[in-house]
C-alpha cells in the first residue's frame, strides 16, 4: 500500500504534489470556474483555509488550506497533533480541468505537562515516506497516510463539483 500512495505524489521543490485531469465535456471555461469558485466559497472560508488566486481571463483558482488533526498522539508526558498545509490549485480550459494539491508542511503541536504549546513546522518533502531516516519516520508516516486520505477526498469533491449539474452549497445553520 505504502509504494502506491508514494507512486501518487511527486515532489516538487520543497512540496508534494499530485494531480488530476477531469474531462468535462461541453462545458466552457468560465463555466467551470463558476462551479469551482463556488466550492472554494463553501469550503475555504475560515481563517486557516483562504482563497488566494482568482484568474478568470487565464482560469486557475488557487487556495491555501489545512488538514487538521491528521494525526493525534497522547502520552503522560507528551501530546503531539499534526495538522497538514497544502495548496490547491485548479485550472480550466474548455472542456478540462487540472487538480493540482500540493502538500506544503507538517505542523506539530507539542504540549508538555505545562503550557504553553510549542509548533513546530517540518517540509513535507523532507519527511517520511519520502525520507525512511526522517525525524519521527512513524508518526509522520501515519499522518501521510491520513493526509493522503484528506487529500484524495478534497480532489474528489472538486471533480463532484465540476461535474455536478446544479451548484453545491453549503447548509445555512442558524
Amino acid at each position: 500500500m505504502r509504494e502506491g500512495i508514494i507512486k501518487k505524489w511527486q515532489i516538487d521543490g520543497e512540496n508534494v504534489s499530485c494531480q488530476k485531469i477531469v474531462d468535462c465535456p461541453d462545458l466552457s471555461k468560465t463555466e467551470m470556474y463558476n462551479r469551482v469558485m463556488n466550492w472554494f466559497n463553501n469550503n475555504y472560508s475560515d481563517v486557516n483555509s483562504v482563497i488566494l488566486e482568482r484568474d478568470t481571463v487565464h482560469g486557475i483558482i488557487t487556495g491555501k488550506g489545512v488538514f487538521k488533526k491528521v494525526f493525534v498522539q497522547n502520552s503522560v508526558l507528551r501530546n503531539s497533533i499534526v495538522d497538514t498545509w497544502h495548496i490547491l490549485k485548479v485550472e480550466f480550459r474548455d472542456g478540462r480541468a487540472k487538480i493540482t494539491l500540493s502538500l506544503t508542511h507538517y505542523d506539530e503541536s507539542v504540549r508538555g505537562s505545562e503550557p504553553p504549546d510549542i509548533h513546530y513546522q517540518y517540509p513535507i518533502s523532507k519527511q517520511f515516506p519520502f525520507n525512511p531516516g526522517g525525524y519521527q519516520k512513524d508518526l509522520y508516516e501515519k499522518a501521510f497516510n491520513t493526509t493522503n486520505a484528506r487529500a484524495a477526498e478534497t480532489i474528489a469533491s472538486v471533480e463532484k463539483a465540476l461535474l455536478s449539474e446544479s451548484p453545491q452549497t453549503k447548509k445555512e445553520s442558524w
